[in-house]
């Protein structure tokens, strides 16, 4: 892009992507001194850990609207801001609460900005332009993955471990306050409001999040009575019944609930959020646990563990610039591929942690995970622009938060049920076995929802 506002939005993007995939990208190491430094128990870092992509996808779309209707830059700052809040709130927290307090801030402020990221290259780009963007959006979070994991080994080799941590939360600050500047300075101011009432549907959204906290609280307090047990699948069938009766209630009203029909309508938008929820929360969780295994059960200095999976982000890096030419050659079928090699190399890894140990098992995994980091490159900016090709015209920003609203959900859930297995019996190999075996069984079934007709018909994607 050469005009001057298209330059400042693709570097708006890229910033922004970069700060809060940093975030991502180091939260695991920083679980193990929080456990520490703030004596917290096995759900207390599940809750740390998870808390952040559940007000992450549930402000996705809220903001994806009010971004359509009113214009992206103000909910970027915004967004940002809210980052920035979060970040502070959660690196100066004195106990958990308000640790897990500031994480929640800090998702809801992420997902104003993915929500406005995601829009305007909607916006900007279409056909092979878009997954060249989304590329681009896709390599600066391999370049998070590179810089982050180094800079939090680094502050916890050189910092004492109380301080360690909150210094880990405060990674992605310079970062987001850089972009803010650049927003600020550069990006054209938005445009008078397209419509004076926005559906927000907040009781859906309300009602959504209330179900996914009552569905992952079973997997973060694996040891609640049985007698609490039908208690919460009563509230979750009560509150799965109340979110179809209200979003019913809303459409009939004349205005947009959360699950918007026309892209409810649309199989194949459908189809690609399926990929992408299975996908999205698998890698995440495995990756996590993984994280947390070398750390605690080998003893992997931090630094030393980012040296060892930094080829596999500066593969994701380099594989991404390609993204763009193996979907025009392949279409649809990149992702089958990508996506299938992925659940095989977690298969591998599974293998592994049962015949190897210490540093023989952390030189595989830095292998498989150079591997992964290839198809992970090509495989997310094909399945983002295939799903969202499928979205109706007109809904580019209500498409791109539902998607990620999907994968932030399913990283909620994940995430939560991963380090609960792991942490439930303390770290082992046995319990990282069986994380990596479920997250491998999920990716491939993955893999076989891209083949599915609707995710692979013509769309403008391609």
């Amino acid at each position: 892009m050469t005009d001057r506002g298209g330059s400042a939005a693709l570097w708006c993007c890229v910033g922004a992507g970069f700060a809060t995939l940093v975030d991502s990208a180091v939260i695991a190491y920083a679980a193990p001194a929080v456990t520490a430094g703030l004596a917290g128990s096995a759900s207390d870092v599940q809750w740390f850990l998870a808390s952040y992509s559940l007000t992450f996808g549930l402000g996705l779309v809220p903001a994806g609207r009010l971004g359509d209707a009113y214009g992206r830059r103000g909910l970027l700052l915004a967004g940002l801001a809210l980052f920035l809040l979060g970040a502070l709130l959660s690196a100066a927290a004195p106990g958990i609460a308000l640790l897990v307090g500031g994480r929640l801030v800090q998702g809801l402020g992420a997902g104003f900005i993915s929500a406005q990221v995601l829009g305007l290259i909607q916006d900007r780009y279409a056909g092979s332009g878009r997954v060249r963007a989304l590329g681009a959006y896709t390599a600066a979070g391999a370049a998070a993955a590179v810089a982050g994991p180094i800079l939090a080994g680094a502050a916890l080799l050189a910092l004492p471990p109380e301080l360690a941590w909150r210094a880990i939360l405060l990674l992605p600050a310079p970062f987001i306050a850089a972009t803010m500047w650049v927003a600020w300075r550069r990006l054209p101011g938005d445009a008078a409001p397209a419509v004076t009432r926005v559906s927000l549907d907040l009781p859906g959204i309300a009602l959504l999040g209330a179900l996914v906290v009552v569905v992952t609280l079973p997997a973060v307090e694996p040891g609640l009575p049985a007698s609490a047990l039908p208690a919460l699948a009563g509230a979750v069938v009560g509150l799965g019944l109340g979110l179809v009766w209200w979003e019913r209630r809303y459409r009939a009203s004349g205005r947009m609930p959360l699950f918007a029909p026309p892209l409810m309508r649309s199989t194949g938008f459908l189809a690609g959020n399926l990929v992408a929820l299975l996908w999205f929360g698998s890698l995440l969780a495995s990756t996590t646990a993984a994280t947390i295994y070398l750390l605690q059960e080998l003893g992997v200095p931090a630094l030393a563990l980012a040296l060892i999976l930094l080829p596999s982000a500066l593969a994701r890096m380099i594989a991404a610039r390609f993204s763009s030419r193996v979907f025009t050659r392949l279409g649809p079928s990149a992702v089958t591929f990508a996506v299938g090699a992925e659940a095989a190399g977690l298969g591998v890894l599974a293998l592994a942690t049962t015949a190897l140990g210490g540093w023989a098992f952390a030189s595989v995994l830095a292998a498989v995970q150079t591997a992964l980091g290839v198809c992970s490159g090509l495989g997310e900016p094909a399945i983002r622009a295939v799903t969202l090709g499928h979205a109706p015209r007109g809904m580019s920003g209500v498409a791109a938060s539902f998607l990620q609203l999907t994968q932030r959900l399913a990283a909620t859930f994940m995430v939560a049920l991963a380090t609960g297995l792991l942490l439930a019996d303390g770290v082992s190999a046995p319990s990282l076995r069986d994380v990596l075996l479920l997250c491998g069984a999920l990716t491939a079934a993955s893999a076989l929802a891209s083949g599915l007709p609707a995710f692979r018909a013509r769309s403008s994607a391609r």
